[in-house]
Parts: C-alpha cells; sequence; structure tokens
C-alpha cells in the first residue's frame, strides 16, 4: 500500500511539474509572440496576461486589449481574449471574445455585441504544425456603427479543414441565419420590394485547392481552384443555388462555369436592372434568353461561365471576368 501511495504522489507531483512548466512556456510563448508582432509594425497592448486551469488545462488570459496592424487601418479592442488548451493536447486550441468590443475600420467604428463568439484550431503534432481544422461561431449578434446603421444575425458558423487525403485541399463551409441588413440597403436597389431587410439563410459548402499546404513554411497561400458544391441564399422573395467549379491561373483569372438555379428569375432580372447590372435596353434580350432557358417546372438555370478572361451568361457575354488575386 505505501509502495502505491508512493507511486501516486510521484507521479502527482511530475504531472504538477509538467503543468508548472508548460504554463510558463505557454505564458513566455504568448509574451514573445506579441513582442515579435511588435517588432513587424503591429500595436498591442494590453493590461495583464496569465495562464491557469491547473491541472487539465491552460487556460490564457489577455485583459483590457487593443491590437492594431501596422498600416493602422483598423484597430480591434476588448476587455479581455482568452486562449484555451488541453495540457495533455496543446495543439488544440479554442480562443473565446467578449460579448461586447469594438472594431475601428477606417475613420468608423463598430460596436459589436455578440453571444458565444468563439473560434477554434488545431494543427497536427508533425514538425512542420500542418494545418488541420478551424471553426468560428456565434450566436445572437448586433453591430452598431458610429455612423447611424446597425446590422445583426440570429447565428453564423464558418469552418474549414483539411481534405481527407488530398494535399493542398481544404474544405470550406458557412451559413448563417436571419441576417438583418441596415435600414434602408435593399432600398437603394430594390425599388419593386421583393427583398426584404432580413436574409433569412445564407449557407456555402465547397473546396478550396491552394498552390502551397498551410502550416508554418507557407507565406501567403493562393487558390488555384474552387469548387462549390451548393450555395443557398433565401431572401425575401428570391430563393437561389448554385454550384459550380472554377480554376484560378497564375493571373487570378479563373476558368470554368458555376450555374445558378431559381423559379424567381424575374425578379432577379428587375433586381439587375435597378442595381445597374443590366442596362435597360438589354433587359429584353436577357428577359427572352431566360424564358428559352426556363425548364417545365418553371426552374431557371443560369450558367455563368468563365474563358479566356471573359464571363458570359450562357451565350450572353457579361464582360471581363473578375481576377480572384
Amino acid at each position: 500500500m505505501r509502495r502505491l501511495t508512493f507511486l501516486v504522489v510521484f507521479i502527482a507531483a511530475i504531472y504538477s511539474g509538467y503543468w508548472f512548466l508548460g504554463a510558463r512556456a505557454v505564458k513566455d510563448a504568448a509574451a514573445d509572440g506579441i513582442a515579435t508582432a511588435e517588432q513587424d509594425g503591429w500595436q498591442i497592448d494590453y493590461a495583464d496576461l496569465r495562464v491557469v486551469g491547473f491541472p487539465s488545462r491552460f487556460d490564457t488570459t489577455v485583459s483590457e486589449i487593443t491590437v492594431t496592424p501596422p498600416d493602422g487601418l483598423w484597430s480591434w479592442q476588448g476587455p479581455f481574449l482568452q486562449v484555451f488548451a488541453l495540457s495533455y493536447q496543446p495543439n488544440n486550441v479554442i480562443a473565446a471574445f467578449p460579448s461586447t468590443q469594438s472594431l475601428r475600420i477606417g475613420d468608423e467604428t463598430l460596436q459589436i455585441m455578440a453571444e458565444g463568439l468563439r473560434a477554434s484550431g488545431g494543427f497536427r503534432a508533425n514538425t512542420d504544425l500542418s494545418f488541420k481544422a478551424a471553426t468560428i461561431e456565434a450566436g445572437a449578434t448586433t453591430v452598431t456603427s458610429d455612423l447611424g446603421w446597425t446590422a445583426a444575425m440570429d447565428r453564423a458558423l464558418l469552418a474549414l479543414r483539411e481534405t481527407a487525403d488530398t494535399p493542398r485541399n481544404y474544405d470550406f463551409y458557412a451559413d448563417a441565419d436571419q441576417i438583418t441588413l441596415p435600414a434602408g440597403f435593399v432600398a437603394g436597389f430594390d425599388s419593386e420590394g421583393a427583398l426584404t431587410d432580413q436574409i433569412t439563410r445564407l449557407s456555402v459548402d465547397g473546396r478550396i485547392q491552394l498552390d502551397q499546404p498551410v502550416d508554418r513554411h507557407a507565406s501567403e497561400p493562393l487558390a488555384e481552384a474552387i469548387e462549390l458544391r451548393s450555395f443557398t441564399l433565401d431572401w425575401g422573395q428570391v430563393a437561389v443555388t448554385a454550384k459550380g467549379e472554377v480554376a484560378i491561373d497564375p493571373a487570378g483569372i479563373p476558368e470554368g462555369r458555376i450555374t445558378f438555379k431559381t423559379a424567381q428569375w424575374p425578379v432577379l432580372i428587375d433586381l439587375a436592372v435597378s442595381a445597374g447590372l443590366i442596362q435597360p435596353g438589354v433587359a429584353p434580350t436577357v428577359i427572352n434568353l431566360a424564358k428559352a432557358m426556363v425548364d417545365g417546372s418553371g426552374m431557371l438555370e443560369l450558367p455563368i461561365s468563365f474563358q479566356s478572361g471573359f464571363m458570359s451568361l450562357g451565350p450572353l457575354p457579361l464582360g471581363p471576368a473578375p481576377r480572384l488575386r
């Protein structure tokens, strides 16, 4: 019995030493990371840096923090930022943000109130620290600008993870519910009232191929191909889905096709005319083309093709393709 007791005490002492050494290493690494960022021109101010969580976690809290990049184009401020990691699995972390924070972009300041805003990420336990997965999620969120507008949403989720057995490929997913747009935003291009100030649902699911793997050696990974498995938008009287795939050349010019489907195509054409995307004189041609493409159920497929630096809607040229780099 004495031997068992001694063994338990010995193991506990060894683990306690590991935790305190690990906590010191985590704190030093955080402080060194901040110092390195400041040497690169970032401005990071904070009141305190603590690591707690014995015995099973490393919980790092930075209080009264303000972060400004070298170009000064934006600045984020919050009463705290917390990063959690299991002491036996430090390569997976969770970051928790305060319910109230502020973000300055240029001359505009946004006050953000978000329930359960957090981010999580994981890296493989190898010498390259290869990216494994990342997720950002939030509950009810309200954004108020000092320029007089307010936007909100009920829930949002963003996720990115490595594609199994396919190097340099990453699956992405995003969705949000009940997105309330700033008052008067829709009225600027929807004179018929087909859209509302609230988007019921927005979701995107796809895959992106990069020119290099995401790990500690990566500099600025660039997209080489994007596969859109599904896209769903429910907004007022309009419901749109889409899927497709494009390759991206070194100059950032896309090549491929994305096909949109909707039964509310007359509404979309009217909106495009109101927004100036389709000239009024071209609208009758677009309408006739759409009528010819509608299937028996009234559903219209709109194939947007990207080829040789230009894009087209079916046989109708739309102009130069956007550059994606």
